[in-house]
């Protein structure tokens, strides 16, 4: 099923999308695990890579399921120099019911480099490691998860977009067996009808075969979230409020996204706000 993921994006790439030389279009948001990126996949930018040798970013979501409830996600980025960039969010799940121990929160920690020698698209080497179910000790494990991600400009019905796509390997201590399979994920940021919005409306969808952790919520197996058998498709729209001039020294985003929409229970709603700042 991943090696078909994997052909199925890379077509999907060359039909839809005709690269541009122009400059970056998309705007440099939070995925839901903090690194910088659109929903579940990270992307080839980091936070600050264009402004101030010192960014900081934080954000907050909460992930609405009717039939589990709602998981709540605090995160922090930090972009250094213009090219590294650290981050970490912490998944404050609903405590479940069918063991003794209840605990089901998740740390999220990620770093990145971005190269420095692509021109018109932006690529980074990276990593994370999430420590799944903390405190629980029989169904905690670790899931670490390096990647490459190349973020470039294109065109889509004369509307300027971002294409993102992503390659990487995740690994896993303390729980799960690790296996062969290769992560794939991608997407597209597309400033929508500019001519009405400016470029404060971002159509943005992502489809993988990993989400952005690997207990996500609402999750209901163990150890994998469907997105391990299925993958996952991510679309909603990110509202970059920066664009009033009287905000444009901040970075000022909301996202209302609809996660999962191919599976029946965990198909959920993503409301979520990001403030951040560069210095120095």
């Amino acid at each position: 099923m991943k090696k078909s993921l994997v052909f199925t994006g890379i077509i999907l790439c060359a039909m839809i999308f005709t690269p541009c030389l122009s400059a970056q279009t998309g705007v440099s948001g939070q995925s839901m695990n903090g690194s910088t990126g659109l929903f579940s996949i990270p992307s080839g930018r980091i936070g600050w890579d264009n402004a101030g040798n010192l960014g900081l970013d934080f954000g907050y979501r909460a992930v609405i399921n009717n039939d589990s409830g709602v998981s709540h996600i605090p995160a922090l980025t930090v972009s250094i120099f213009k090219f590294v960039e650290l981050s970490a969010a912490f998944d404050f799940q609903p405590e479940y019911n069918y063991v003794n121990n209840k605990e089901n929160g998740d740390m999220l920690m990620g770093i990145k480099f971005k190269l420095p020698f692509a021109i018109n698209t932006s690529i980074a080497i990276g990593g994370n490691i999430q420590l799944i179910n903390i405190g629980n000790d029989k169904r905690s494990y670790n899931a670490y998860q390096p990647y490459l991600a190349i973020t470039y400009p294109g065109n889509f019905f004369s509307m300027t977009a971002e294409t993102t796509i992503v390659f990487g390997k995740t690994f896993y201590s303390g729980g799960p067996g690790n296996d062969s399979n290769i992560d794939f994920g991608m997407g597209f940021d597309l400033i929508l009808f500019p001519d009405v919005f400016g470029n404060a409306v971002h159509w943005i969808i992502d489809f993988a075969n990993f989400s952005y952790s690997d207990n996500s919520w609402p999750h209901n197996s163990y150890p994998h979230t469907n997105a391990w058998w299925r993958g996952v498709l991510n679309t909603g729209f990110r509202i970059d409020l920066s664009t009033i001039p009287a905000l444009s020294k901040f970075k000022i985003l909301i996202d209302l996204v609809f996660n999962d929409l191919f599976d029946d229970g965990a198909r959920s709603f993503t409301a979520g706000a990001v403030f951040g700042f560069s210095a120095l």
